[in-house]
């Protein structure tokens, strides 16, 4: 049942990547090797890529979800690089289920960007949901300098929301 949540996230960020991402065409982009780390806590779910090449741009990318008040959510997600670049950029998306497993739709998103920095960071704020369904967060972390991206993505495990 991972492995299927794992390849859906896999598809679903490279819609994302192909659609929805803001990023030039002429810049050559690349995926630096990583890993990631999923943690899940009492009412807190999150994935965190870490960069393991030296000289890579993209240090780390997080996405993160977060029981709020009763019938709220709270989404963030942070990208670094290793330093100030021309643009850091991280995109947040909460995707809703029924099941948990399958049939995932995308509630909202929130983006941030900063330009000559070396952090881009957003947040949702307490966001209204639909209660008794799961709710998971994809996110999308990129660093550009000159016409080079390096992009990555995270995608936390589901959270069902009472």
């Amino acid at each position: 049942m991972n492995q299927v949540w794992k390849k859906m996230c896999a598809l679903a960020l490279a819609g994302v990547l192909l659609l929805g991402s803001n990023i030039p065409v002429c810049a050559e982009e690349v995926e630096p090797a990583g890993y990631h780390v999923y943690d899940v806590q009492n009412g807190e779910v999150s994935d965190t890529w870490y960069g393991i090449a030296r000289g890579d741009y993209l240090r780390s990318g997080i996405a993160k979800l977060t029981h709020g008040n009763t019938g709220y959510a709270i989404c963030s997600g942070t990208t670094f690089a290793h330093r100030s670049f021309d643009r850091v950029y991280v995109r947040i998306y909460l995707d809703k289920s029924d099941t948990g497993t399958g049939n995932w739709g995308t509630v909202d998103y929130w983006t941030g960007e900063a330009k000559n920095n070396s952090v881009a960071t957003t947040q949702s704020g307490s966001y209204k949901i639909t209660r008794d369904k799961y709710y998971s967060v994809k996110g999308v972390h990129s660093v550009t300098q000159g016409g080079k991206t390096e992009t990555t993505g995270t995608c936390t495990n589901a959270l069902y929301f009472d």
